[in-house]
């Protein structure tokens, strides 16, 4: 399995991700990962504990939609065969791998692609996905209506409403495990298999420190959903 992280920005630097991606590819090695199944790419060079950024054009940045830059990148990395007949975890910088996740558990062996919803709702949500070289064709329909000024989430949920070309036959919703984010976390939690695999949150939201609701337990469960070896991370990098 391939794990991808994206960032394509005119800045040509992470900003608010310079942290996130160290807590990412060291949260990957501590689960296990080879450094060659960590694909990284970005517009700009980059290096960190021996992972370097797989850089592409500029052309690549999605303007009307950047949050759904990691959904328009995918048709273009399978042409490329950066991403082969292995499947590819594809995640948002704050989407945190808590526990190793196997091929197998997924299910995906008869569907090309397997999404999350948002547990407690059920539209799409694209902040933590798996797919094969399989779905190609759709990801060039989610890159078309993207570039259209259309959401990621948006456009999966039109072309799962309407069907098109038998999509929903291609797909699997997937537990919310996979991606468990922010809001409603007693509900979601209440629905997930457990252990949790992929928590979903920024450390600062709005203001509003969430890595007190993960880390410390500060929910309305009344206890951590973080693992120690995911805090220890976070804490060698400063955030606590």
């Amino acid at each position: 399995m391939k794990n991808l992280l994206t960032y394509i920005n005119p800045s040509k630097g992470f900003n608010d991700c310079d942290t996130l991606v160290k807590v990412q590819i060291d949260n990957s090695f501590s689960l296990g990962w080879k450094k060659e199944d960590i694909l990284l790419v970005t517009n700009f060079p980059y290096e960190y504990n021996g992972v370097k950024s797989i850089i592409v054009n500029d052309e690549h940045f999605c303007a009307v939609r950047p949050r759904s830059n990691k959904t328009t990148i995918i048709p273009y990395l399978l042409n490329l065969g950066i991403i082969g007949k292995e499947i590819c975890w594809v995640h948002d910088f704050d989407a945190y791998q808590s526990e190793v996740i196997e091929e197998s558990e997924l299910g995906l062996d008869n569907v090309d692609a397997g999404f999350t919803d948002y547990g407690w709702r059920p539209r799409w949500c694209l902040g933590s996905y798996f797919f094969k070289e399989s779905s190609k064709d759709i990801f060039e329909r989610l890159k078309n209506r993207i570039f259209e000024n259309v959401e990621d989430e948006t456009a999966l949920m039109e072309l799962t409403e309407n069907d098109v070309d038998g999509i929903n036959a291609r797909i699997k919703r997937l537990d919310i495990t996979y991606n468990l984010g922010m809001r409603r976390i007693a509900n979601n939690y209440g629905k997930a298999e457990k252990p949790l695999k992929v928590l979903h949150f920024h450390p600062v939201y709005k203001g509003v420190k969430l890595l007190d609701n993960f880390m410390y337990g500060k929910n309305d469960l009344g206890f951590p959903l973080m693992t120690e070896r995911l805090a220890d991370i976070f804490k060698y990098h400063g955030i606590q």
